[in-house]
Parts: structure tokens; sequence; C-alpha cells
């Protein structure tokens, strides 16, 4: 097997009959047989893959007359030889011959498919033939590689040729790190195409540019870069008959930019390594040690690359004005403590990062974290600069020296994968030098330290924060972060809970539990009963997997297996299935501010595609004491500059740059017009509201382009790179991508561009940000480049910013057409009072969708204020108590004081924090200094009727109350028992009902119930669970279903909707209403006004809708068709209106039970579970 032969292990199991196996191997005979047993299964797969393998090539003996054809058996081709690898079968073994033809057929198709076919294509297609392990590689991986080398040998392209051949050649490169590192070299050789027109004069220029918006401290630094690195002082000084490819030119290059000062000179000898000359230009501060960083940077690109790399000037003067700005003297309340660069795409942002890391380690002798909120950024960035960061040194405080010390934080999955490789992590590594990371293990580090038992918060005095991007530090919805800990005490009366769950016999024990004076007793008991029901409706594949490492289920997180992710609900699965003996129970104990843990750095450095809106600023500011600059886009620094903004392009019937349609009918028929027109000239791209709108903007487009004569080439000339598309079909998805911005045909003349005409890709906001759409040909740059088509404008500047960069690219041309529909922004448009520019010769609605947008941020900074002050004063105080008070969390009183003050926190201002923490033994919160203003409580706490006693949810959702209305069918037809339990359809309503009113209904929320059958009627008004939840529960319990028949389904939700527009006094008007419909049979005796149930339509469509509305429909059976449209209609205007709009179809009774685990499911989501850390 592991040779991976299929012949001989056919060979070998004819040896391992059953007769065999007889009395030979004693004990081991058991053993013996699974390994056998293990050969067969291999063997019958390996069967199935020689099978298709074969097959394909039997097809394509002939190659197929058509480039599409013989694409698709390629693709065949390619995926049978990844399961032969997947399966670990080895074809060069078993069939070497076919090896061989199969080789001929990709090379005949990259002759095909390829406009100028060249050596160095033919190389990629061997090197990929003959890797044994290609990993994620695969044919759409393979078309992308040729068609970024698809270039004519001599000439222009030779040079990138020749680095590309040499690449390729290189044993060491994997085929799966192809397409990134023939990237690179394109954006290598771009840059230098431009190294001698870089105007250092013109650079400080376009600088000074901004020079009024700044703070005077940043215009300081800007003026100090100016004077380092002032016109004459270049690094290099390039002359126009040097040639930046020519080997020794390029070492005088390097040999100038390493020595401070220097023209260039003959070339010496380099010393390699890290010498003490260079040492010493690190240390002396200025210029110096960056000419160091880039000449070690050059030196490591030029191994790899035979490629010289310089730094843009516009990277070297915002290099040093960081450099200023954590040099300075930072004195009083009014010093600037983070310092935020605006870097557009392309421009060199990830190198700036790579250079003040190193910086910051060097010279200042403080660690980094750099955190780069996208993992597969992340990982490309961390991987393109640990060369560099390997190649220098570190003194520390005793002057010994040791290499520098990087490190990348991983998923568990990825770090299982990298077999021990140093380099990788799952947390921070708080002796790394530099950890790239994301904000998640920025915070995840912060809750290390509190668990440690020193507890060294003040070691964030000695370490820099480094944005790639600040969303990270603007909060404006939840800023605070609660951490668990586990309680081996509470974990055993939290075991006892369960066991006594499990046997059934629950009442007497739980009682005991309750009664048994530890003040935690009866929270455990509640808790764990709620997780306990809640366990049972996890979906294996879905919340959770099995970790074979742990023996143990593992939570799913982002769709990967996260052993450290904690939750009761799971706690209490794996006990149910015997995974587990006991329950590990944790609880609140600590609650972390972010802007506070950000803030505890040394220094905050951050670098962004766009600052973002005013209020972001002004939040910024106030929170981390931030300043500005931007970085000009290094075209606009050059003599003759070639750059371009993406310009707005007046297209359509009417030429308009913005239309603003009233429907989406009218939306997507514009956006047809639009693109179908354009499409004739350029690529064009469309961003769609969401994946949905994506995925029937893919069918509209098809419709249309067939409607126009395209016929079946519709499907080609429209293409899907939406993020179902993503998750169903990866390799689909990534071939979409490459032909995106390829000529549409088979012809030369079409593939090349000349007489082309263009696909229209559709893609989701996903796609509007991170994704690189190439473009490079010259007939397209002509017509105004790529078309970007947005179907909306998003309320954040930062990502409208995004959106337009896809376009414009490097020195390409881009243009823009808006095709909006105003239902989009009816919410925020009714909201300030404005309605939306329809017509203008401009830019009038999006300006004005973006100005909503900055009020709405404004709205959120500060309707979080107040939460954000608590939790800075929690954060304060508990640091207070975990590092110098650490007694106290052995205290059982104690610690259950401090995790109800960490569970009521939004509902209590920062003097009642104050006064909560004063209650703790010996403990005086007035010593403790604060930087919170007291802004009174965030919310409102839940109103309970007097003397009883509120159930306070542990999580961030919701907490004012709700309104709940439970409007069930009791006609004849729900007591027929079909749901395949001891149950009738009616029994199962009211033991559902029942759970929800046990495990997600608190005390402070109402509850009402309406049965309909021949009449509505009403059961329970909404009421206060805290007024009397046993004799609700027994109201309930005793329903019975009606003997006669009829259904006046419509009237009943209109009635129940009046109910929850106005439910009775005490409900405040911040409460959520939860309308839950059950009904078996279509609506048969309603009102004649509502019998298609008009009335409830116009209710919901008009101001008399009930204010916070989500409404849950159940259906059981087969209703009509007009029926299910009504219904459907209602939740649509639900979802539209803000809510939670959900209609679950039930096939037959049996799913009832489960429709309305559903509903708890939402109920539970607003009372919130267990932080997991």
């Amino acid at each position: 097997m592991e040779l991976g032969d299929l012949g001989k292990l056919e060979l070998e199991l004819e040896k391992w009959r059953a007769e065999v196996l007889s009395d030979r191997f004693g004990d081991c005979r058991g053993v013996v047989e699974a390994v056998v047993n293990m050969a067969k299964e291999r063997f019958i797969t390996w069967r199935d893959v020689e099978h298709t393998w074969k097959d394909v090539l039997r097809e394509v003996e002939r190659l197929p007359g058509s480039l599409q054809a013989l694409t698709h058996q390629c693709q065949r081709l390619f995926r049978a030889l990844k399961d032969s690898q997947l399966s670990k079968m080895d074809i060069r073994r078993s069939d070497p011959d076919s090896m061989e033809k199969a080789l001929e057929v990709l090379l005949a198709w990259q002759e095909r498919a390829m406009t100028c076919k060249n050596a160095v294509q033919r190389l990629i297609v061997r090197k990929v033939m003959n890797c044994r392990q290609l990993g994620p590689f695969d044919f759409a991986d393979l078309d992308m590689c040729l068609q970024l080398i698809d270039r004519h040998e001599g000439g222009a392209h030779q040079v990138f040729l020749s680095r590309a051949k040499a690449l390729v050649e290189d044993e060491a490169v994997a085929p799966k790190d192809l397409k990134a590192l023939l990237s690179h070299i394109e954006t290598m050789l771009f840059f230098l195409k431009y190294a001698k027109s870089e105007d250092l004069a013109l650079t400080h220029q376009e600088f000074k540019k901004q020079a009024r918006g700044l703070d005077p401290a940043v215009l300081s630094y800007l003026a100090w870069a100016e004077q380092e690195y002032g016109p004459g002082n270049e690094l290099v000084h390039l002359s126009q008959s040097q040639s930046l490819m020519e080997s020794n030119d390029v070492s005088t290059v390097l040999e100038a930019m390493r020595t401070s000062g220097a023209r260039l000179r003959s070339p010496a000898p380099s010393a390699g390594g890290y010498p003490a000359a260079a040492r010493q230009a690190a240390q002396s501060g200025g210029l110096n040690i960056f000419r160091e960083i880039f000449y070690q940077w050059a030196v490591t690109m030029r191994k790899q690359f035979n490629l010289l790399v310089l730094p843009h000037h516009t990277q070297v003067v915002c290099l040093l004005a960081f450099q200023r700005f954590l040099e300075a003297p930072h004195q009083g309340s009014a010093a600037i403590r983070a310092l935020i660069a605006q870097v557009g795409t392309g421009e060199g942002k990830s190198m700036i990062v790579a250079a003040l890391a190193i910086y910051v380690v060097v010279a200042l002798k403080k660690s980094v974290h750099v955190v780069v909120d996208d993992e597969t950024l992340l990982e490309r960035d961390f991987t393109t600069f640990k060369r560099l960061f390997d190649s220098f040194e570190v003194t520390d405080q005793s002057g010994r020296k040791q290499s520098m010390r990087a490190v990348l934080c991983v998923s568990e999955e990825r770090h299982t994968a990298g077999k021990g490789d140093p380099s990788l992590a799952t947390r921070v590594d708080p002796d790394a030098h530099i950890c790239y990371c994301e904000a998640k293990h920025v915070q995840s580090f912060y809750a290390a330290i509190a668990r440690n038992e020193n507890r060294d918060f003040e070691s964030y005095s000695g370490r820099v924060l480094i944005l790639d991007e600040v969303d990270a530090l603007v909060i404006d919805e939840e800023p605070n972060e609660p951490f668990v800990y586990p309680n081996s005490e509470l974990s055993s009366m939290a075991s006892e809970v369960a066991e006594a769950l499990r046997s059934g016999n629950t009442s007497d024990q739980l009682s005991k539990l309750r009664s048994s004076g530890h003040p935690a007793a009866a929270r455990v008991v509640n808790e764990v009963s709620k997780e306990w029901a809640r366990g049972l409706t996890l979906v294996q594949g879905e919340d959770f997997v099995y970790f074979r490492e742990s023996g143990r289920y593992c939570a799913l997180q982002s769709g990967r297996a996260n052993p450290k992710a904690w939750s009761l609900a799971l706690e209490c699965r794996n006990f149910q299935d015997g995974l587990g003996k006991d329950i590990v129970f944790q609880e609140r104990l600590f609650v972390m501010s972010r802007p506070r843990v950000f803030r505890r750095y040394h220094r905050i450095l951050g670098l962004s595609g766009s600052i973002g809106s005013e209020p972001e600023r002004k939040f910024l500011k106030d929170t981390y004491r931030a300043q500005f600059f931007e970085v000009p886009p290094f075209l606009k620094t050059c003599r003759g500059s070639p750059f371009h903004e993406p310009m707005p392009a007046k297209l359509g019937s009417w030429e308009q740059s913005v239309y603003v349609e009233e429907t989406r009918e009218a939306q997507t028929d514009r956006i047809a017009e639009v693109a179908l027109q354009a499409r004739e000239r350029v690529p064009v791209l469309i961003i769609a509201r969401d994946r949905v709108h994506a995925d029937n903007l893919v069918d509209a487009m098809r419709k249309a382009a067939q409607s126009r004569g395209l016929g079946t080439a519709c499907e080609d000339v429209v293409r899907s790179l939406s993020r179902t598309l993503y998750e169903s079909d990866p390799e689909q998805w990534k071939e979409n991508l490459n032909r995106a911005t390829m000529p549409l045909g088979e012809r030369t003349g079409e593939r090349d561009g000349r007489n082309a005409s263009w696909r229209i890709t559709v893609t989701d906001r996903r796609g509007g940000r991170g994704t690189d759409y190439r473009v490079d040909n010259p007939d397209v740059d002509a017509e105004g480049g790529l078309l970007l088509i947005p179907a909306v404008v998003p309320s954040s500047q930062r990502e409208w910013i995004q959106f337009l960069g896809r376009t414009a690219r490097q020195d390409r041309r881009g243009q823009y057409c808006a095709v909006l529909c105003s239902k989009d922004y009816a919410t925020p448009s009714s909201k300030f009072g404005e309605q939306l520019p329809i017509a203008g010769p401009g830019l009038e609605a999006v300006q004005a969708i973006l100005k909503w947008g900055d009020m709405e941020t404004a709205e959120r900074i500060k309707g979080s204020a107040a939460l954000y002050n608590v939790g800075v004063r929690c954060n304060e105080l508990c640091e207070e108590v975990f590092g110098r008070r650490p007694e106290l969390l052995r205290d059982p009183a104690a610690r259950e004081h401090l995790v109800d003050v960490c569970q009521r926190l939004r509902w209590m201002s920062v003097r009642e924090v104050d006064e909560a923490f004063a209650r703790l033994p010996g403990f005086d919160p007035r010593e403790v200094p604060t930087e919170a203003a007291d802004l009174g409580r965030p919310e409102q706490a839940p109103t309970v009727a007097a003397g009883s006693s509120a159930q306070i949810g542990k999580g961030g959702g919701s907490s004012a109350p709700k309104v709940v209305i439970f409007c069930l069918d009791w006609s004849a037809s729900m007591k027929s028992n079909d749901t395949r339990t001891h149950l009738n359809r009616f029994q199962t309503c009211v033991q559902a009902i029942q759970r929800i009113l046990r495990d997600q209904v608190r005390d402070c929320d109402h509850v009402g119930v309406v049965c309909f059958g021949p009449t509505v009627q009403t059961i329970l008004p909404p009421t206060p669970k805290g007024q009397g939840a046993k004799a609700m529960q027994a109201k309930i319990a005793a329903l019975q279903p009606s003997t006669a028949g009829g259904t006046c389904f419509y009237d009943a939700v209109l009635e129940c909707l009046k109910m929850l527009g106005q439910p009775g006094s005490g409900v405040p008007p911040e409460a959520t209403r939860w309308l839950v419909c059950l009904t078996d049979g279509d609506d048969l005796g309603s009102s004649r006004p509502n019998a298609q149930g008009q009335l409830v339509s116009q209710m919901l469509a008009g101001r008399s809708a009930p204010a916070g509305l989500n409404m849950v429909m159940i259906t059981v059976g087969a209703l009509k068709k007009e029926n299910v449209q009504v219904i459907q209609s209602w939740v649509r205007h639900v979802s539209g209106s803000g809510g939670q709009g959900v209609h679950l179809g039930d096939k037959d009774a049996s799913g009832i039970a489960k429709s309305f685990d559903v509903v708890a499911e939402f109920l539970a989501a607003e009372v919130g579970g267990a932080t997991e850390c």
C-alpha cells in the first residue's frame, strides 16, 4: 500500500485469503485482519480511480475538435490524478505509459488554450504532472499559472520569462506556490519599470498637499523625514544609462543602498550575513537602519527571483514619519499614542509593516504584534517576509545576541499540518520578537495573561501593535469581551446535575442541589438544565465534529474544528453521548475592554487602505489619541505620472454614471442593459448586495444575454464569483476568476483581445474587497479599463473605497457605473428624513448614501459609549482583582459576586459597577484609577414583577424583554397521531412550547397564546412570565384540540399582530416582538376582507405594524401554492424591515418538534450563551 502500486497490491492480496489467517497469527489475528481489510478497501478505491483515468484517456485518443471539449477532458484527467494522490495511489508505478499519454494531452491543451505558446508553459505542465503531491493545486490553478506567463518569447517579455523559468525549474518550489510567486515577479517588474522615474522632490510635494488637515505633530514628523531624506540624499542615485537587470549594476546599487549617504561606486565584495558595519548602521538611527532593512530585503529577493527590489520614495518617507513618532518624546495627556497612515492597495503596505516591525525590535528593543485580520493574507505576508526576519539579529538587555524570532498564529488544523514548524503557533508567543496574528489572537493573549499566575499586565509597555487595516480599532457596537474560567467545584456540581438529567429522576435531586447552600448552586442547576436541552439539538458537522486526538466532540468555528473553544451545551452533548464522564463548568469572571487592551501597547501603528469616515476618525482620536496622514500613490511621484483613478462612466440609454431604480426588476433590467452594452468593449464586474442577490443576478444576466442572441454561450459570457459558488465548487470559482478579464472566444484574434468581446462577472460584497481582477490588455485600457457596476453602495466609506479599488489597478485605467435600487435605502432615507436623489448629472446618490452611513456610524459610536465606559471600568477592576487580589477568586461567595457583576454589566452604570465591586471583602474600587466616564446605564435592566427574580442572560445579545405570542391551530386535524412519537400533533406543540417557556423565556418576558379553528380564541393574553410561570405552564398543559373543523388562520394572525402592537402595560417600547404560528392546513373560514390574508399584508406594509417584529411561520403538510406565497410574502416583509422572518415548511407532522427547536434557537440567541475563549 505504501508504494502506491495497484498491480503489486492486487498480487499481495491474493496471498491473504481467509484460510491463510486461520490460526497462524494467534492473538494478533484481529490486527492482521484489520490491515488486510484496509488493503482491500484501498484496492477498490484504486480500481475506481484507474477506471476513471483510463476512461478519460480512451476518450482523448483522438483529441476533441473544440477547445471547450478538450478543456473539459483535461479537467477530468486532472481530477483523476488528484484522486489518485489523495488515495495514495502512484500512477507512475502502476501505469507509467498512461502518465506519458496524460502529459501529451495536457501539452496539447496548453498549445491550443494559450495565445502565446512558450517553453516556460511547457515546463510548468511537466512540473505539475511530475509532482507527487499537488495538495490544493487544481486544474484552475494550472490554467492561472499558464495565463500569467502567456507572453511571446523574446523582446520586452524575455526578462519575465527568464525569471519565471528559473522559478519553475527550482525543485524547492511546489506547484501550489507557483501562482503567488509568478505574480510577485510581475509586480516587481512593474515597480522596476518606474524606478528611474520616481522623483523625491515630487514625493515631498505630494505629502505636503495634505498639510492643512494634519496635526502639527504629524507635520513635524514629515518635516523631519524630508530633512533626513531630502532631494540629493536618495538611497541610491540611478542614471538612465544603468541597467537594473545587469548583474554588476545591480550589485553596485545594492552596495550603495547599504552605505549611508553614498553615491554609486564600483561594487565591493559582500561580507554576507549581518556584519559589524551593518549592526552599527542599525544602531545609529535615522535612515541607516532602514538602509540595512532594504538591503537585506533586496538580497533576499535577488536570491529568489534574480531581480532588484527598491523601496519607493513614498515608503521611505512613511517609515521615517513612523520612526520620528516612535522616537519623539511623548508627554502629557494630549500626546499622540497612535499614528495611522492611509496606504492604497498595491503601494507596498506589507513591506512597510515588515520594515517597521524589524525597526521596533532592533532599534527600540521591543516586541511587535502585527495584526492582519484575514487568514489568507496573514499567512501570505508572513511567508513573504520570514526570510527577511531571519536575516537579522537582536541584542537583548544583557548584550547577548540572538536571531530574530518571528512566528505566525494559525488555526489548530494548520498547526497540525505544519508538522512541528517552529515558526507556527496557535496563540501569541510571548517570547517571540515579531508575531503575525489576527485580532482574536491579541485578545486571547490578553486572556492568557489574565489566566497566568503572575498576571503581568505591565508587559504591554514593551510591545508595539502594528495593524494592517484599522477595522479592529473601530468598535461601534460591542466594545467588551467577557472571559470564562473553569471551576472544579462547580464542575462536580454540574456533573451531578447532568447525571440527574440523564437518569430522568430530576425533581428531588435538582431540588437537593439547589438547596446545598453553595452560593452558585441555583445558577449551576439552571444553566446546566438549559444547556442540556440545547445540547440535544446540536448538529454534528454543523455545530461540532469528533476530534480524534481528545476523543471528544469539539466546536466548529468558521468551518474549523477548535478544541480550545468551550460551550456548556457541547459539554452536555459529550456527556449525553458517553464521550465524557464529567462536565467542565466555566463561569464569567473577567471583562476585557478591547479598546483599553489596544491602548495598553507602548504605541499603535496603523496602515489602512482607508482611514475611514469622519465619525470613525473622531472615535480613533478620542479613544486612542490617534492622528493620521496619507501616503500618496507612488505613481503620482513619478515624472510623467501614469496614475489613474476610477472614473465614473456615463453609460446606458440615459448616459448616466449612477442609476437609481425604484424596483428590483427595474434595477436588474438596467444592470443588464449597461453590462451587455459595455462587454463589447471591456470586461465587466458586477458587485451584488449579497450572495443571494449575486446568484439571482447571474440567472437574470444569462437570460438577458440569451434574449440578445448569445444562445448557449450565455453561461460562458456571464460567470459567477459568489460566495455560494466558492463554498460549493472552489475550482469552478477559481476558473471563473481567471476568465473574468479574459477575452471571449477560441479564435486567436479573439483570445489576444483583437476584435474581442468580454465576459460579465457577478460577485457579492466579499468579492468587492481583496480580490485582484487582473487586466493587462491595452485595448481595454484604451476603452477606459475594467467596468465596475456596483449594485449597492455600502454605508462604509472604507468599503466603498475597496469596491472602487477592484479597477484602475497599477497603471491601468478603470471606470464604474452604479446601478442601485431605492428600496435598499428606504430605511436610512426615512430615518434621516432625506430622499435618495433619483436623477442627477453626477454622484449625488452615492454621496447621500455615504453621508447616511457616516451618520449611522456616529449614532452607533455614541450609542455604545456608555457600554464602552462601563467595560473600561470593569476591566480595570477585574485586572486589580486578578493581579493584586487573587485570593478573592478562591472565595466562593466573592467569586459568585464577581460572576454576577460580569453578567449584569450592560445594565449597570460606572458608579454601580464601583458599588458592586466595593461589596467584595476588603476591596476598595476608589483606590483603582479609572479612565472611564459615567454616562449612565448602557441599557435598562429587565423589568420584573415585585418579588420575582429576573434571569439575567450571560451573552451580549439583546437584553431588552421580549413579547412572544404562540398562535396554534387546534382544529380537529391536530389530533392526528402521525408525528412518529407517542404524542399527537397538538400535544407535540404543547410540549415544545412548555420547553421554550422554561428554557428560553425570562421572567421579564411576556408570553401569550392564541388558538384557532373555526373561530379565534385568546387563551392567554401577553403576560409577564414572572407574574405566574406555574399557572401559565398549567394553562398551556391543559389545552386540548377542538372537535370541529375549520381554520381561521389569517384572522388569528391578524389578532396576534394587533396584540403585539398594543401588548398592554409594563412592556417597554424597545421590547422585541415574536409571533410564532403553526397551521396544518389552508385557511378555511377567515372573514371575507381577510380571506386571502389581505388585512395582514396591509398591516405589515403600513404604519400599524408592530415595532421590532419577528415572525416564524410553521406549516405542516402541502398547502396551496397561493397560500404559501402569502405566508412567504409576510416573512420577507418582516426580514426586509430588520426582523427575523422565517417560514418552516414541514412535509409531514414528524417535523413539528424540529421546527420548534428552530424557534427555541432564535429565542435563545437573544438570551446569549457562554463566552468561548
